[in-house]
């Protein structure tokens, strides 16, 4: 199946989805959606009917989100959700630690999510695997969180425990980490800035923008000369993804001082 089809056919199902939520006053969540997800989502909302939609994947910045559409409140357009949205919100945050640290590998987040995938899971019932020093942390559904407790017992050689992680706030070790980066650009394009994120020339990254590989706030981005403003999230398949903290001065060459702020 081409990807257009594929494009169509996930476009018209987040349309059913969204129909339900509006002709039955209820709540609709989707799975766990990728950023190729998410950009199909916003080019097709206007066929959608007219209702307010959130996204959130258990804390803030989370690159993986569900998609509620929200047929019981009034408007339409993107909510703002207050920490008790948050909660209703159908996602388990599970921690997942060596049983014995001693005996520990050191494990990458290919690792978490091949071990996962091979208990016969589908990719869109989890969201974000945060890698910590001491612990991982993986966001998912509620039932798929029962099930990785019960059957999830080894890591690559690690054997490993499971639990519910109640907390998802930033300072409790689940939330985003970030290496901060001061470079100078010549302008706000998307392109300059990718390069400064990574630490290649422009022309080394500039295929990857029209290729589709480059997602700003979740949509897919394919001009590389796109002016890119403090706070936008930058998502680059294959390398990670980055925001633009703050637009600082120009130097005397008339360049522009930026802090990004990539995640890790």
């Amino acid at each position: 199946m081409d990807d257009r089809k594929e494009e169509l056919i996930f476009a018209r199902r987040l349309e059913e989805l969204a129909k339900s939520a509006y002709y039955k006053n209820i709540c609709v969540y989707t799975d766990f959606l990728n950023l190729n997800e998410i950009s199909i989502f916003h080019r097709s909302k206007k066929d959608f009917p007219e209702l307010p939609y959130s996204m959130y994947g258990g804390f803030e910045g989370a690159e993986r989100v569900r998609l509620c559409f929200h047929g019981d409140a009034e408007g339409s357009g993107e909510l703002v959700l207050s920490e008790e949205q948050k909660e209703e919100y159908p996602i388990s945050c599970i921690r997942i630690e060596p049983a014995n640290i001693k005996f520990a590998e050191n494990l990458t987040h290919r690792d978490y999510l091949g071990a996962i995938l091979n208990l016969g899971l589908d990719r869109s019932t989890t969201g974000d695997i945060l890698v910590r020093e001491d612990a991982a942390y993986l966001y998912c559904d509620p039932v798929i969180g029962g099930f990785l407790l019960e059957n999830l017992e080894k890591i690559r050689h690690t054997n490993v425990r499971l639990s519910r992680h109640e907390k998802s706030d930033p300072g409790d070790g689940t939330g985003c980490s970030f290496e901060t980066i001061h470079a100078t650009v010549a302008s706000l394009r998307l392109d300059a800035l990718v390069g400064a994120a990574f630490h290649s020339s422009r022309s080394s990254m500039a295929g990857l923008i029209p290729g589709g590989k480059v997602f700003v706030n979740g949509r897919e981005a394919l001009q590389g000369s796109l002016q890119i403003r403090p706070q936008d999230i930058v998502s680059v398949r294959g390398y990670g993804r980055f925001r633009l903290s703050e637009e600082g001065t120009r130097t005397k060459k008339g360049r522009i001082n930026v802090t990004l702020e990539k995640y890790v």
